[in-house]
């Protein structure tokens, strides 16, 4: 290492991009307020000032006005350019968020940009590697094969002859989206305070959210071990040759390149944007795209996020492949198994066993609401996915909608996923409207069962769960020696929490309860009988008894109305 920097595959404490330090700091005022104005500018010129007219509704008479401005709003956009862009790509997919004029404005946004200046990029490429193009490559291709607003891919060519995708950050966009997703989150915020729609929307959360995922993706060494982490389980699948993934050249990638195999084919939004025939080999392509999703999914835990139709690839041979890693979402084991079962009792149709797996979750806020909340889960599988039904944004927003209803939290994690399976749906329909996702999906999901069936896969299986028991099995003789030690001297002693259901305590309060008014009333009910029988008094005092028997009788009969009320209420819980 010298100078600051690195030979091929090493890290450098210090990167510089185009003559100046890179770092990750707060900007300057002055750098901040030029921007705004600039944005202010652009935002003015597009029609998007002021921002409290834009129409947010569905009202079927404004949709025009609707349009008007979406398509003001995507100019604005990208003219701003930088995160602006891909935020409002990110946007594009909230269909349950924005009403249909301003989903199809952004989804407009343009993918592709003018490309960074060429003298630019190959001192940032040249900086990187230490040392002229030349060394490390023996063709690179100045015009880039793509373009957008946070990077673009170069084609490339090895000494031993090897094509790889060279994928390079745009000079000087970190400092830039560092900036505009501040002043972005600023605005928000400034909203959030300022409009109660957008507080009901939630839409601080929603920024900021895209905003973390947003800067996520400036750092390519975390692309890199996502694209290393599919392929390692893509290879121990029953059919890893299904479906490609580019291999990384990790020696040649760093936090600002990455590089991989470069494949040839074209991208599924490429072909659905021809006049041509659709390819024969297209359709079982994306059902192979799907098998691996939810493989990924339910037993693998890693899995590509962001599917959508510019992400797969049709090669030559009709396999189809993955690309652009900077999405991936993982699960646990804990969500692992929860997805397996609902899987499975979905392929049974047994709404009973998915209420137990969204309940293995966490628990209801109020556990007497189970069996309404069994009633609306039956409904939405009903009604979102029963056959024919599409799965989109707005279906993981109803099941978020169900769960919270009932106090119970979704893992982040879980509803990432859902997402990630929504945005599939929409490149499969896009590129064969006829496909049934639903169908496809319980198809493949039992092939998928038949495969972990299989003796290496139930081999597989087997070893990790003796692994996992294995540190238990290792403490249980030392444990079964203490229990004997402590029978044989006499102090063996068991905790039980008492009570620790609340139900059990409800019914133990309201056992109380209805015994001291049943007592209550039987105490006041006789002393109403002793007063009301009773001789008059030769003197008159304060309180006749007749006077004092009906008191007591009326607090007798209450009493007694109140035990026989709990209990008829006690039996409908």
């Amino acid at each position: 290492m010298t100078g600051g920097r690195t030979t091929l595959g090493g890290e450098r404490d210090q990167r510089t991009l185009g003559g100046g330090t890179r770092a990750r700091q707060t900007h300057s005022v002055l750098s901040h307020g030029r921007r705004f104005t600039q944005l202010m500018r652009i935002a003015r010129r597009n029609g998007v000032l002021p921002w409290r007219r834009l129409d947010f509704t569905t009202d079927p008479e404004r949709s025009a006005l609707r349009t008007t401005q979406a398509e003001g709003l995507r100019r604005a956009l990208e003219e701003a350019g930088g995160a602006f862009v891909k935020l409002g790509q990110l946007l594009s997919t909230r269909s349950d968020l924005l009403p249909v004029e301003w989903v199809e404005a952004l989804s407009k946004l343009q993918r592709d940009v003018e490309p960074a200046p060429w003298g630019e990029v190959r001192t940032m490429l040249e900086d990187a590697f230490d040392g002229p193009l030349e060394r490390v490559f023996t063709v690179f291709h100045e015009t880039p094969v793509a373009a957008a607003s946070i990077g673009q891919v170069h084609r490339a060519i090895l000494p031993g002859g090897r094509a790889v995708a060279v994928k390079v950050l745009r000079p000087g966009i970190v400092a830039e989206v560092h900036r505009d997703v501040d002043i972005a989150l600023r605005f928000m915020r400034f909203v959030d305070r300022t409009s109660p729609k957008a507080r009901m929307m939630g839409s601080r959360a929603v920024a900021e959210q895209y905003a973390d995922d947003l800067l996520r993706q400036l750092d390519f060494r975390l692309e890199a071990r996502n694209l290393l982490a599919l392929r390692a389980m893509q290879e121990r699948s029953a059919r890893a040759s299904e479906l490609h993934l580019p291999e990384l050249v990790e020696a040649l990638s760093t936090q600002d390149i990455l590089v991989t195999e470069y494949l040839e084919g074209d991208t599924i939004t490429a072909i659905n944007s021809r006049r041509d025939p659709v390819p024969a080999e297209l359709e079982p392509a994306m059902r192979t795209v799907l098998h691996a999703f939810i493989r990924q999914i339910v037993f693998d835990g890693v899995y590509h996020s962001d599917l959508h139709p510019g992400n797969i690839m049709l090669l030559p041979d009709g396999r189809p492949a993955l690309v652009d890693f900077g999405s991936v979402g993982r699960l646990d084991l804990r969500l692992r198994e929860t997805t397996q079962e609902l899987l499975i009792a979905y392929l049974q149709s047994d709404t009973e066993l998915i209420g137990d797996g969204l309940l293995s979750l966490g628990a209801l806020r109020d556990p007497d609401d189970e069996p309404a909340f069994r009633r609306d889960i039956s409904t939405f599988i009903a009604y979102e996915l029963g056959p024919g039904a599409r799965v989109d944004v707005a279906t993981v927003d109803a099941l978020v909608a169900v769960l919270t209803r009932y106090g119970l939290l979704v893992p982040a994690e879980f509803v990432a996923a859902f997402r990630g399976f929504a945005i599939l749906d929409g490149a499969l329909r896009s590129t064969v409207p006829s496909f049934d996702l639903l169908a496809e999906s319980r198809a493949l999901a039992s092939e998928q069962i038949r495969d972990q069936m299989a003796p290496k896969a139930m081999m597989s299986n087997l070893t990790t769960e003796l692994l996992a028991m294995l540190p238990g099995m290792r403490r249980l003789p030392r444990r079964v020696d203490r229990i004997g030690s402590a029978l044989e001297n006499g102090e063996l002693s068991i905790n039980i929490r008492v009570l620790a259901d609340r139900r059990d305590r409800r019914m133990l309060s309201g056992l109380v309860r209805q015994v001291l008014l049943s007592l209550a009333g039987l105490v006041t009910g006789v002393s109403a009988l002793v007063f009301l029988t009773a001789s008059p008094p030769e003197v008159a005092g304060a309180i006749e008894p007749a006077t004092a028997g009906i008191v007591l009788g009326g607090v007798s009969l209450v009493s007694l109305a109140g035990v026989a009320i709990d209990i008829l209420l006690g039996r409908r819980r």
